[in-house]
């Protein structure tokens, strides 16, 4: 772990004016596109204000933390909606075989997301965003960020090592569990690199490779989930989706050996010495 350098911001200012920033950037997004690019992005950036309220939460105590929380978790579920029926066509277009049914069905249910999207779900998630951005902008930082930020990263790794543990049996709930605890790791990594500086880099990429390999065999799940619904299975392309999801499945898991072998307690351990140099 690398400290890249002094910030003109104290730690206790740093991570509460980047979480006004991402929160601002994901309204500028929406307010001025709305095309599948923007939606991406604000998504994403969702991800990333969810991961830094999670470092603030001791900071922002129980009841704010979960009261903003909500308000950008349904945001982002407009935006969400949008991404994975282009991501399912996407993924449909990767098939080695393809069925009209569903490729018809994939279609109509893009349309309708984008519709409903431009009538509704745009306003819908810019007014969350709003509103998160006014309370937050009302708080002001804390001295307990740099102490909540270190506990916060460490019970997310907790989580992620108890995620992998259940998804061992490879039901398709456990693994959007570890996809998601996993996602929360990787944003909180990029957080602590981008605000403060430090850089685990070997963990943060182990968590991007896994993150981006658990995805992928999400996407999977859900196109197959959307064969039965239109009736469009085929053997050929059930076997094809089956072997990939093995492939991936597989690969997860040697991944996730590597990036889990610490305990959480070692990793509160590490982040707390280190910001405690920084704050000296």
């Amino acid at each position: 772990m690398t400290h890249r350098g002094t910030r003109k911001e104290p730690p206790t200012d740093a991570l509460y004016e980047a979480t006004l920033r991402l929160v601002d950037g994901a309204i500028e997004t929406l307010a001025s596109r709305q095309d599948d690019q923007a939606v991406h992005l604000a998504r994403k950036a969702t991800k990333r204000i969810r991961a830094a309220l999670r470092l603030m939460r001791q900071s922002l105590g129980t009841a704010i933390y979960h009261r903003e929380n909500r308000r950008v978790r349904d945001a982002a579920r407009p935006l969400t909606a949008l991404r994975d029926a282009f991501m399912l066509r996407r993924a449909l277009r990767k098939m080695p075989s393809r069925s009209a049914p569903l490729e018809h069905g994939l279609k109509f249910e893009y349309r309708r997301e984008r519709e409903a999207f431009t009538r509704q779900g745009s306003q819908a998630a810019l007014t969350q965003l709003r509103a998160a951005r006014r309370h937050l902008g009302e708080r002001g930082p804390n001295a307990r960020q740099v102490a909540s930020t270190a506990e916060a990263v460490g019970e997310t790794y907790r989580a992620g090592r108890k995620a992998r543990t259940r998804a061992r049996s490879n039901d398709d709930p456990a693994l959007h569990e570890w996809r998601k605890q996993t996602t929360y790791l990787l944003n909180q990594l990029e957080l602590l690199r981008a605000v403060f500086g430090f850089d685990v880099k070997k963990m943060r990429r182990r968590a991007h490779t896994l993150a981006a390999t658990l995805g992928d065999d999400h996407d999977l799940s859900v196109l197959c989930a959307k064969l039965r619904r239109y009736d469009a299975t085929t053997p050929r392309l059930t076997q094809h989706i089956q072997r990939l999801r093995s492939r991936l499945q597989r690969r997860a898991k040697k991944q996730g050996r590597k990036l889990y072998r610490h305990s959480a307690k070692h990793i509160k351990a590490t982040l707390a010495a280190n910001f405690s140099k920084l704050s000296g």
